[in-house]
């Protein structure tokens, strides 16, 4: 299996971080479908309304550090960062694995190491 992104795929993922990190949220939103899934910490849900409430809640940053192919999506390493005084951690590292629907975000699902990531897909 090649670890290559299509480029395509690539690019939206690139602009999707750009847009988390600028806080655009109408920018995150209009790469993503309407019926995004969001899986992290909290557990798993569905929608745009929830994308952007998760955003604007969290205040998250993801520097991206790599994309690969993984499973039958696209694998992104990350180091996450939150806004002084949300009582979050230090930057640390993460992975989010992403499907892409359409030219859109599918589903993004957040884990703090590619074994979470590896053992949710078992």
């Amino acid at each position: 299996m090649s670890d290559a992104v299509d480029p395509n795929t690539a690019c939206l993922l690139r602009d999707w971080h750009a847009a988390v990190n600028a806080r655009d949220l109408s920018t995150v939103l209009r790469l993503c479908t309407s019926d995004v899934a969001v899986t992290g910490p909290r557990g798993t849900g569905s929608g745009q309304d929830l994308m952007r409430d998760w955003l604007e809640r969290s205040g998250i940053r993801l520097r991206l550090v790599s994309l690969k192919a993984f499973d039958d999506g696209v694998l992104a390493e990350q180091v996450a960062s939150w806004p002084a005084g949300t009582g979050a951690q230090e930057p640390m590292p993460c992975v989010t694995v992403f499907r892409v629907r359409d030219g859109k975000v599918s589903a993004v699902e957040r884990y703090e190491s590619l074994e979470a990531a590896t053992a949710a897909r078992t």
